[in-house]
């Protein structure tokens, strides 16, 4: 009988967890961390596939040094390019990146 709760309370517990990992696994948000000298003035995340590169995610804010960003992106586009622009610094550009698969994304 134990053998028969335990498969049960496993199987339960798998019930659960599946849903939660396959959510998990399609968010592509992330937080974008500044660890560069300068503070970042834009951030631009689109789909891989996308020509154009679309809205400056910061709007009229900026990211100062040291401090991260929460980039909201549409839910299940996992392969993204990022691009920060920095006022004294060339352009940072990270191409065909799997967002899902992250948490964190430091730029120097």
């Amino acid at each position: 009988m134990s053998r028969r709760r335990t498969l049960l309370m496993g199987l339960t517990l798998a019930a659960i967890a599946l849903p939660v990992m396959a959510q998990t696994q399609s968010n592509p948000n992330f937080w974008l961390d500044d660890r560069g000298p300068q503070p970042i003035n834009e951030i631009y995340g689109s789909s891989s596939a996308a020509a154009d590169r679309g809205q400056d995610r910061l709007g009229v804010n900026t990211l100062p040094a040291g401090q991260s960003f929460m980039v909201v992106l549409p839910a299940g586009q996992c392969m993204n390019d990022v691009r920060v622009i920095r006022a004294d610094s060339p352009n940072q550009e990270r191409r065909q990146v799997n967002t899902c698969n992250l948490t964190d994304l430091n730029f120097p």
